[in-house]
């Protein structure tokens, strides 16, 4: 007799993701196993309820930050200005995968009140800052910034490139960008070399004090 075919959790964790992308939680387990090609129970033999094949399929998305695993070999290398532009293109990347299961995680969030990847220490969002914050902070002690906080620099780019997907969310149903991509990250970065390159000449102006 031959053996069954044995179904790996990837498998269910992968048709779960894509069943929920497409309906959100209000998609059943039995969506989920006809994509994986499974019955109903052998999902529950693996998850007990939706709700945990839900934070399963999820939280791998939060999990990664490939966008920065090279960070450290940029460090001192090549054109500093094109390393941002490319970190800034594959940050849009990243984000227009994760934005929509950041949504549909905050709609349906874990005990407490907030997507479990965010109540562990040291969850994805700070990893990324602090090693953004830490890339900058190697470029600045090479003279290739200006000493600015390396922290408030990470902050300005992470929370743009977040921000422009999250527009590109917002706009979709009138069919509008707020700026083409390229025209986005190129401002981006010149915006960031005005106030950080090593070679800035202009002294931006001092915010307007309170009435």
């Amino acid at each position: 007799m031959a053996r069954p075919v044995s179904i790996k959790d990837q498998t269910l964790i992968d048709a779960a993701r894509a069943v929920f992308l497409e309906r959100g939680f209000a998609a059943t387990t039995a969506e989920v196993a006809e994509r994986a090609g499974v019955s109903e129970g052998t999902l529950f033999n693996r998850f007990k309820t939706k709700a945990e094949l839900f934070q399963a399929a999820m939280h791998p998305q939060f999990e990664q930050l490939e966008w920065l695993s090279d960070l450290e070999a940029r460090v001192g290398q090549g054109e500093l200005r094109e390393h941002l532009y490319e970190l800034g293109a594959a940050g849009i990347g990243f984000f227009r995968q994760l934005m929509p299961l950041m949504m549909m995680s905050y709609a349906n969030p874990g005990p407490s009140g907030l997507p479990e990847a965010l109540t562990r220490p040291n969850p994805p969002p700070l990893r990324a800052l602090k090693r953004l914050a830490g890339y900058f902070e190697a470029e600045i002690r090479l003279a290739r910034l200006r000493p600015v906080d390396p922290e408030l620099l990470a902050r300005i780019f992470l929370g743009s490139v977040q921000q422009y997907v999250f527009f590109e969310l917002v706009t979709q149903a009138q069919h509008a960008l707020p700026l083409p991509l390229p025209t986005f990250l190129r401002g981006l970065v010149e915006l960031l070399w005005r106030g950080a390159g090593p070679d800035a000449t202009t002294t931006l102006p001092s915010p307007r004090s309170a009435p």
